[in-house]
């Protein structure tokens, strides 16, 4: 991980320079790295590939043996050229995949720009009442412990942490309202039955190992006023403002 100085701050009315932004993402060697890395695996797997698609195509039990045969039936070099060409391409596409993932941080005096792939979400410095790591995720929330921002993180925590207190921001090392949190049952009398029928979804794509249902869910809860957080398979709610 890598701390990146933004541009200094003009002098502001003779008061001395406003802090300069700072942005944290990861390592140049990761970020520039994985365009490299990634097509040369892709290339290497593809090829092994190609070497064994002969014994795997004389296999009575093997799968996909159709593609096995086409694979070996290629003659060299054109085969083994081929073969490298779609594990480059593969591999550049894991690369691309890999980048509109990646969080970068940039904190500035008067807010805080959160960017992923090719987006970005800015939050104003008096919109924000607490920032914190939840295991894997940079929590952002209000004053009223509504949720600003919930991003998936790999970044050092401790140059995350040096970037918001060196700039005036609540950190804070744990979520303020961790207590605030209840088991989610199903038909829970305390919640409405719209809520209980999005939670009851999430269950259910939690036990499907579908992820990205399960986070698309999470973000309609939250617009409805209830944040979730999963311990050890099961669901934790509570209810902001």
């Amino acid at each position: 991980m890598q701390d990146e100085p933004g541009n200094s701050h003009l002098d502001n009315g003779g008061m001395g320079a406003e802090p300069a932004a700072t942005t944290v993402a990861e390592h140049r060697f990761i970020r520039h790295g994985s365009w490299l890395i990634c097509p040369v695996l892709g290339a290497l797997l593809i090829w092994l590939l190609r070497m064994a698609a002969g014994w795997v195509a004389g296999l009575s039990w093997a799968p996909f043996q159709g593609v096995f045969e086409l694979a070996a039936s290629v003659p060299d070099p054109w085969g083994t050229v081929g073969a490298v060409v779609v594990g480059l391409i593969i591999g550049l596409g894991f690369a691309g995949l890999m980048a509109q993932e990646r969080l970068t941080v940039t904190v500035e005096p008067g807010r805080v720009t959160l960017a992923v792939g090719s987006s970005a979400q800015h939050i104003a410095r008096d919109e924000i009442g607490s920032v914190f790591l939840d295991r894997k995720h940079l929590v952002v929330l209000d004053g009223s412990g509504a949720e600003q921002a919930q991003q998936p993180s790999d970044l050092d925590w401790t140059k995350l942490r040096r970037a918001f207190v060196e700039h005036g921001y609540p950190w804070r090392e744990k979520d303020p309202f961790a207590g605030h949190y209840a088991l989610w049952v199903e038909d829970a009398p305390e919640l409405p039955l719209r809520i209980n029928a999005l939670m009851a979804a999430r269950e259910r794509a939690l036990r499907k190992r579908d992820g990205k249902e399960a986070a698309v869910l999470r973000t309609e809860l939250a617009q409805h006023g209830i944040l979730v957080r999963d311990e050890k398979k099961r669901q934790f709610w509570r209810a902001t403002g």
